[in-house]
């Protein structure tokens, strides 16, 4: 689709869109004047600084999309992030007013076997998973669009960053206390879960997201090994995928056959992920994949102490044998490793700016939608460069 030509063809889609009633456009209108703007991005400028619509939804309208502000009976307001298998969104539930996460299977991975089957396994496990430790998946469900079936998953939201995210806003490590009470956290979630049968297998400073107060969340449970998921066996050997995990927090067991791991696997995961957040780097930096699984499983990172010399002997001698090289010489629960942990953890609030986080997210999400839209044919050259203007319009106008 064509973006908007005039204020006018902005404003009669902004009524086909269901996203406000006609009272609220046309109160919008008087108390704008948004007929008399000179550009529809004048006028979604200003309808997004009376909060009546989000930054996302400009943005579609703009390009002259509807498609992607609803889902169901979930109305889309902004784009959280995306990953691996797709994109995840903030929404409210019309029914009920509340607002929830909704996680999508791109476009491109709806036809892929092996994705869908990962896609559905991570909302299975999820809905298994209720822990204030844990991202709460809620429901579970599917809808049809005129390029076929959209899977999706409503999980709880919060506002929060990722354990990367925070270091890379912060510029610097998190004091030794603060991160044994982030790991705490974390190993406190992942024991429940592998109580559940459940190994996590993709441990890493992305997938721990930590509120403004300090609370800590586990998430994307989209590798999760289920105790005696036939799914789990066809995905390694049907469809290839028997090496799974991220190269710089991957345990070295995990990293030759990921059928055969258990919970350590996951303390491992953790254990780089203490490492990381104590020295503000992966244990092993090399450009290649190979060579990091290569440290993996044979070589010794850097010393703690070294990188960092206010993290205390004890704190360092936890990491090291949450990443020791054989299982057998790990914590053997992270029940174990949490008694450990507990008497140096110390709860601290944490800072940032969540509007400029999602404006970042959003930026990603833009670009790989639109060349997602070009291998489909859709070309949106245009559209995209439209999105980044009222991107950058609404943040310079923005205080925040």
């Amino acid at each position: 689709m064509a973006p908007m030509q005039t204020t006018r063809d902005f404003l009669n889609l902004v009524q086909r869109s269901r996203l406000l009633s006609r009272e609220q456009i046309e109160t919008a209108i008087e108390r704008a004047g948004l007929e008399c703007l000179p550009t529809p991005l004048d006028a979604a400028d200003a309808l997004v600084h009376q909060q009546v619509l989000t930054r996302y939804q400009a943005t579609r309208l703009l390009e002259g999309r509807r498609r992607g502000l609803f889902l169901e009976n979930y109305k889309i307001l902004e784009i959280l992030g995306c990953g691996g298998m797709g994109y995840l969104y903030a929404a409210e539930e019309l029914p009920t007013g509340w607002k929830v996460a909704v996680k999508v299977l791109s476009d491109r991975h709806r036809h892929d076997k092996g994705r869908l089957t990962r896609f559905q396994l991570e909302a299975e496990a999820g809905l298994k998973l209720v822990h204030p430790n844990i991202l709460r998946t809620r429901a579970i469900k599917r809808t049809e669009d005129i390029y076929g079936t959209i899977h999706f998953m409503v999980l709880e939201l919060v506002r929060g960053v990722s354990l990367f995210e925070l270091l890379s806003i912060r510029k610097r490590t998190l004091h030794w206390r603060q991160a044994c009470d982030v790991i705490w956290q974390a190993a406190n979630g992942l024991h429940y879960a592998h109580e559940q049968g459940l190994v996590h297998r993709d441990v890493k400073p992305e997938n721990l997201l930590i509120r403004a107060d300090g609370t800590v969340k586990v998430l994307d449970f989209g590798l999760a090994m289920m105790r005696g998921s036939d799914a789990e066996y066809s995905i390694a050997t049907i469809l290839g995928q028997n090496c799974l995990g991220t190269a710089d927090y991957i345990a070295p067991e995990q990293s030759m056959d990921s059928l055969e791991v258990d919970r350590r696997a996951d303390i491992y995961g953790l254990g780089c992920t203490f490492y990381f957040l104590v020295t503000g780097r992966p244990p092993f930096t090399e450009k290649s994949n190979a060579k990091k699984l290569l440290g993996h499983r044979q070589l010794q990172p850097p010393r703690v102490s070294e990188l960092n010399p206010k993290c205390p002997r004890k704190v360092v001698q936890i990491i090291e044998k949450m990443m020791a090289k054989q299982p057998a010489q790990r914590f053997a629960s992270c029940q174990q490793l949490m008694r450990y942990l507990e008497p140096l953890a110390e709860r601290q609030a944490v800072e940032f700016d969540f509007e400029a986080v999602l404006a970042r997210r959003a930026k990603v999400a833009e670009r790989r939608l639109a060349s997602e839209s070009v291998l489909r044919g859709d070309s949106r050259t245009k559209v995209s460069r439209m999105a980044t203007d009222v991107q950058e319009s609404l943040a310079r106008q923005d205080p925040s």
